[in-house]
């Protein structure tokens, strides 16, 4: 929800594309320094961490569709520039979801398994790599989509990023929602 609700912000290939990577590769440092300690230190990812970090997420996801519903009307203002000063925040929310979610069972629970620290550390880059090209190719993808729709209906853009919005809300609470129940 946080890639689309981004994308939507300016659904342009090159910058889809940017973002995605720089998602993924927060993403992915993230789970590759867990890794990194848990393989060195012998130490087990924890339940409590999980539900930490996923209550983070919810939030953050909130906040961007909050951000996302705010800022739609105003879609045809941003200059071409503008959207850099947001990658240091994108990173970041890659960075939290990374070590949220699936990932301890993916990603992190498989190195603990594993008998050698290098082929830990190699499980854990190849993991890396794989969700940054995945992020950066649905990015694309969705970018190429939002631009579809709004060819002939500029005011799509807007409904799409209102959508998006509403959509990371959505999914933001039933995350809280999960942590709270669960956890």
């Amino acid at each position: 929800m946080a890639v689309t609700t981004f994308v939507s912000r300016r659904p342009t290939l090159a910058t889809a594309f940017r973002f995605g990577l720089r998602w993924g590769i927060g993403h992915s440092l993230a789970v590759f320094v867990a890794g990194a300690i848990l393989l060195a230190t012998g130490l087990r990812w924890g339940a409590g961490m999980e539900t930490i970090l996923e209550g983070a997420v919810g939030v953050a996801l909130v906040g961007v569709g909050i951000w996302s519903l705010r800022t739609a009307r105003n879609l045809h203002l941003h200059q071409p520039g503008e959207h850099r000063a947001h990658g240091h925040a994108v990173a970041s929310l890659g960075v939290m979801h990374g070590l949220a979610g699936t990932t301890a069972v993916v990603a992190l629970l498989p190195v603990t398994l594993l008998p050698e620290r290098v082929l830990g550390l190699a499980y854990l880059a190849c993991f890396g790599v794989g969700v940054t090209a995945g992020m950066a190719t649905f990015a694309l993808v969705a970018a190429a989509a939002m631009r579809r729709a709004a060819a002939g209906a500029p005011a799509a853009v807007e409904r799409i990023a209102r959508w998006a919005g509403a959509g990371s809300i959505a999914v933001g609470l039933w995350w809280l929602s999960r942590v709270v129940l669960l956890g």
